[in-house]
């Protein structure tokens, strides 16, 4: 289990983060989840954890995305979703 499927934060902001890694998962494969950790630590470190601030998060992880039209797709995902 991640550790933001444990309840170390909001409701709110797991459903959204678990949508992010299904999505990432999509996009990159089984790494997503390592690599969604790690961008959530960064992204902790920067401001509060809160919806309004998932753009940057997800802006983060495009980066991981080495293909645009994947990039494209994981970025529509996540909107639909959160």
């Amino acid at each position: 289990m991640t550790d933001y499927a444990r309840g170390d934060y909001p409701r709110e902001i797991q459903k959204i983060f678990q949508e992010i890694e299904q999505a990432l998962s999509g996009a990159i494969g089984p790494a997503a989840d390592m690599i969604l950790r790690d961008y959530i630590e960064q992204w902790q470190r920067n401001g509060p954890v809160v919806a309004a601030r998932i753009v940057e998060l997800t802006t983060a992880l495009v980066e991981e995305i080495g293909d645009p039209e994947t990039a494209q797709e994981f970025i529509s995902r996540v909107e639909k979703k959160c």
